[in-house]
């Protein structure tokens, strides 16, 4: 089952790496292609260079470090834990469950922070006046959820890794 779970969370890693680096070409051609990230994007005219300093920013560090990085070294360790302690005492459904939370958290966020900036800044109020923190509250609930199962996906990884690692005959 190691090898299976571990293959998912390295397949992930490198969609999410992909992913980052196309985020990482956005910011030096955010200017070049606005119209192309406007209409990508639904940001208003003129809230580009905000929507990209406030929330292309938290999108492209939860990417990078939660999906490429976070999702490759539980790949690595569902790999490497039962070879270190030489036993596998895996429970399958909190392997999948960890995969499973993990993914759809980082989706989670990532599309609560792009509704926030859209919504927001649409709004025509400047990022973070209580006036655009009352447009975007609805979608603040999206990137509450993410975090949380992004939370909860690390609890069963660190649950999983620990009874492999701390098992006994």
């Amino acid at each position: 089952m190691s090898s299976k779970l571990a293959r998912y969370f390295i397949i992930t890693a490198l969609c999410f790496l992909l992913l980052s680096c196309l985020e990482g070409v956005m910011f030096p051609t955010k200017f070049q292609l606005q119209s192309l990230y406007k209409a990508l994007l639904h940001v208003p005219p003129g809230k580009l260079k905000a929507f990209f300093g406030y929330f292309v920013t938290k999108i492209h560090t939860h990417v990078s470090l939660i999906g490429w990085v976070s999702s490759a070294l539980m790949g690595i360790l569902y790999h490497l834990a039962p070879q270190i302690s030489g036993r596998e005492r895996y429970l399958r459904w909190v392997g999948y469950g960890n995969w499973g939370c993990h993914v759809l958290g980082l989706l989670l966020l990532t599309a609560g922070f792009h509704l926030i900036g859209v919504f927001g800044l649409a709004s025509g109020f400047d990022a973070g006046s209580p006036e655009f923190r009352a447009v975007a509250a609805p979608y603040r609930a999206l990137v509450a959820a993410g975090g949380v199962l992004v939370t909860v996906s690390a609890l069963l990884f660190s649950g999983n890794i620990m009874r492999t690692l701390l098992a006994r005959d």
